[in-house]
């Protein structure tokens, strides 16, 4: 029963995301350039939100519950801040196979083995994130390179604070 429980928070947190994620087709192909981009963008952010949610509720260290929190507040400021600037987003976002099993295997995980593997998925994905956030510094519209200029920022920050947990 708590395993239903987590794993019914996780879908009502990814539900949280969808009306930000879901666009019309059109606003997709109004993404230009980074029509391809942006996806990477958001499923690497939906991953890193999902999970960190997940952590809020299984991680056992207390370090690891506070950057849990710092995260997803960061991935629900950061979707805000883009559907603020009128960034078009995808009409639908999939996170990759990898993502998935990752995300099926903390569900599975408890203790110092959760947090663990939680922290190695939020390293790479942050790696992720910057270099998707840096190249959509160089060549995004204006609001783009705005809302990458504080994510690249922040995800470096958070980079620092994952090295000093491993």
């Amino acid at each position: 029963m708590p395993m239903l429980r987590r794993t019914a928070a996780t879908a009502l947190s990814a539900a949280a995301l969808m009306p930000v994620l879901l666009r019309t087709a059109s606003a997709q192909t109004a993404a230009g350039g980074n029509a391809q981009l942006l996806p990477r963008i958001l499923a690497a952010s939906a991953f890193s939100l999902a999970t960190s949610d997940l952590a809020l509720q299984k991680a056992q260290a207390p370090a690891v519950k506070t950057f849990a929190q710092f995260e997803a507040n960061e991935q629900r400021a950061v979707l805000q801040a883009m559907k603020i600037a009128g960034i078009p987003m995808p009409a639908q976002v999939e996170m990759d196979p990898q993502k998935m099993q990752m995300m099926q295997q903390l569900q599975t995980l408890e203790g110092t083995q959760f947090d663990r593997m939680y922290l190695q998925g939020q390293t790479v994905g942050h790696q992720e994130l910057l270099q998707l956030f840096q190249t959509l510094l160089t060549s995004g519209s204006q609001s783009e390179q705005v809302i990458a200029t504080l994510a690249v920022a922040s995800i470096q920050q958070h980079i620092a604070m994952l090295q000093a947990m491993a």
